[in-house]
């Protein structure tokens, strides 16, 4: 098998998957309104695809349109029989800020009864950067021989457009009895930032970061392979605006794994 820097062409493929790909998965999962009226007993109806617990808004997903509030879920292969669903709690929406908790619940596919959940606090708040998306990452993050985790992943955007600006953070969680618990937060694998004049000049920066599981003292540690590739536009004299395209050195970076978590570099981790 063909690789680069010794990762397989396999794991880059599978860390580079398909964004629509993806999204299709995340509402794979039937019956969102019986899994919410599950979760959510006290749940009302506020509107056609809106409900309402307490002072939180939840949002059920459309075929049709993609909203960043709205839940996801997803089959969670490597643990037949589990659904995946995220469900964004949002308090209050508005002009250039949202403010929101995010559930993450482990669901029983037959009965649709959460068997796991963890609300993380603010999860959802945003404000010039928003919230995108919200999506499942089923890799086979395994700690250990019989430990495995799941990803979740936020995409973000700037409102700029001198200053584009887009970044995708993942945070992964294991099972632990009855409850839920993060064992990696807001690791950045995808940033793109720059500025330009509108019209051709300008710069941008592209970093990647590719994920395997190496083996570890005290479990599977995360070998992160960092790629940047730095981009210049301007107008050439024939009026034509060329980019140039500048790698910069891969780099590898370790984290460990101390039997509960990992630890992330505050370089690498979104505040």
């Amino acid at each position: 098998m063909r690789t680069i820097g010794g990762w397989g062409l396999g794991t880059l493929a599978l860390a580079l998957c398909v964004p629509t790909l993806a999204r299709a998965q995340d509402q794979e999962c039937g019956d969102i309104g019986a899994i919410v009226r599950q979760a959510y007993p006290d749940a009302v109806a506020d509107g056609e695809r809106t409900m309402r617990t307490g002072h939180r808004t939840l949002t059920l997903p459309s075929p049709s349109s993609i909203n960043p509030h709205a839940i996801v879920c997803r089959r969670w292969r490597g643990s037949p029989g589990r659904l995946l669903v995220a469900i964004p709690l949002i308090a209050e929406v508005g002009v250039d800020s949202t403010l929101g908790d995010l559930d993450v619940l482990v669901v029983d596919e037959p009965t649709g009864m959460p068997r796991q959940r963890l609300r993380i606090s603010h999860a959802m708040d945003d404000d010039a950067v928003r919230i995108s998306a919200i999506s499942f990452d089923t890799a086979p993050y395994r700690l250990a021989p019989d430990r495995l985790a799941f990803g979740v992943r936020r995409e973000w955007a700037g409102s700029s457009r001198p200053n584009p600006f887009r970044e995708t953070t993942l945070s992964l969680y294991e099972i632990r009895g009855a409850a839920l618990a993060s064992v990696l937060n807001d690791l950045i694998v995808q940033r793109s930032q720059g500025e330009w004049d509108l019209s051709c000049a300008g710069h941008t920066v592209v970093t990647e970061r590719l994920l395997r599981m190496i083996p570890g003292p005290k479990g599977q540690d995360i070998s992160v392979l960092e790629r940047i590739t730095q981009s210049t536009s301007k107008e050439a004299k024939s009026g034509e605006c060329s980019t140039t395209d500048q790698a910069v050195a891969a780099r590898t970076i370790r984290l460990s794994f101390d039997g509960a978590r990992y630890e992330v570099p505050r370089l690498l981790q979104r505040r």
